[in-house]
């Protein structure tokens, strides 16, 4: 499906309640650059088709995923990883202190929550407590989207 800027718009049924609703990624994935966008569970991934000057979305990545976070977006070969499912999207949705991991698969869109996991953000920082959760591959792509840039000295703040 290509898409101009007005049928983008309509993609987010709801609209947007404020500019920052919307994450808007680069992803190099399989030597192609690809557009995430992401608004609070609807996940879409586009790739320009220069002949017709259009973006087009995506419903298949083949063997790859993508974790979307507020600080960070990568892409992983999920051949490579047991228990990441291909042509899926990993989010967080951040409830009080605690964050759930939800997969989106891209091709029915179907989103499911994965993780129940309580207490996986520092109360009043933006950093995932990963160490504290001896977890799975997608526990730790997951918070390292989470976490900004200086976390790193985040275990410093740990009491």
């Amino acid at each position: 499906m290509s898409l101009d800027a007005a049928e983008l718009a309509k993609l987010f049924a709801g609209g947007l309640r404020d500019a920052t609703d919307l994450l808007c990624f680069l992803v190099c994935l399989a030597g192609h650059m690809l557009l995430v966008l992401y608004e609070k569970g609807s996940i879409f991934v586009l790739k320009k088709d220069v002949k017709i000057g259009k973006f087009v979305a995506l419903d298949n990545i083949g063997r790859y995923a993508i974790f979307i976070g507020p600080q960070r977006c990568l892409a992983v070969d999920a051949d490579k990883f047991p228990g990441i499912e291909a042509n899926c999207a990993y989010f967080t949705e951040q409830l009080g202190s605690s964050v759930h991991i939800c997969k989106c698969n891209i091709k029915d869109r179907k989103v499911e929550r994965i993780s129940e996991a309580a207490d996986f953000v520092k109360q009043d920082k933006k950093f995932a407590l990963t160490a504290d959760h001896p977890s799975t591959i997608i526990h730790l792509l997951s918070g390292y989207t989470l976490n900004i840039p200086d976390s790193q000295l985040a275990l410093q703040q740990v009491p």
